[in-house]
Parts: C-alpha cells; sequence; structure tokens
C-alpha cells in the first residue's frame, strides 16, 4: 500500500466517522439521495452511502474535502463516477480506486 493510498484512505476514513460536523452528516444524506436519484438503490441506507463515498477516485475526495461534496464541480464528477460504475454500485463489487490528482 502507497504512501498516497494511506493518506488518502485516512481522509476517507476520518471523514465518514465525523459524527459532529452537520455538513458531514448533509453531505452524507447527500450522497444518499445521489443514489436514488440515479437509481443505484431503491432505499439506499447509509452503508450504501459509504460505500459509494469509498469507490470514489482520489481526486473527487481531494476536490470534496477542498471546495464540499455538493459543490457543482464534485457533483458532476460524482455523477460521471456513478454512470461510470453503475452496475458494480448496483452489486457492491470491488471498485478499483483510482488515483489521479
Amino acid at each position: 500500500m502507497s504512501y498516497k493510498h494511506n493518506n488518502l484512505m485516512a481522509m476517507r476514513e476520518n471523514y465518514w466517522n465525523d459524527t459532529d460536523s452537520a455538513q458531514v452528516q448533509k453531505e452524507k444524506k447527500f450522497f444518499q439521495h445521489t443514489l436514488l436519484e440515479h437509481a443505484i438503490h431503491s432505499s439506499p441506507s447509509e452503508d450504501d452511502a459509504k460505500y459509494l463515498f469509498f469507490s470514489f477516485p482520489s481526486i473527487i475526495i481531494v476536490k470534496g474535502y477542498a471546495l464540499g461534496f455538493q459543490h457543482d464541480t464534485v457533483q458532476a464528477m460524482i455523477f460521471k463516477h456513478i454512470q461510470d460504475n453503475k452496475n458494480l454500485l448496483k452489486q457492491k463489487s470491488d471498485i478499483k480506486i483510482q488515483f489521479r490528482m
């Protein structure tokens, strides 16, 4: 596991485990709503949202931290990621995390 992967995984875990931030809670609901809107799950749970979040390429994680995951630019990247991986997301199959900065 690379140094970059360790740092990004720590960012993902810190974000997901943040229960104090109202912004993070709002964004988690956004992820669930996005899964519903894109017909990935008919009743997405927080676990479904977590699976989506942990599948994001590094560029989405970094820009999401910087701008917020509901920023228009980040949303567009999230929607493209969902489009490109729709079947894998539905099946909760392993998605190779992309590292691109």
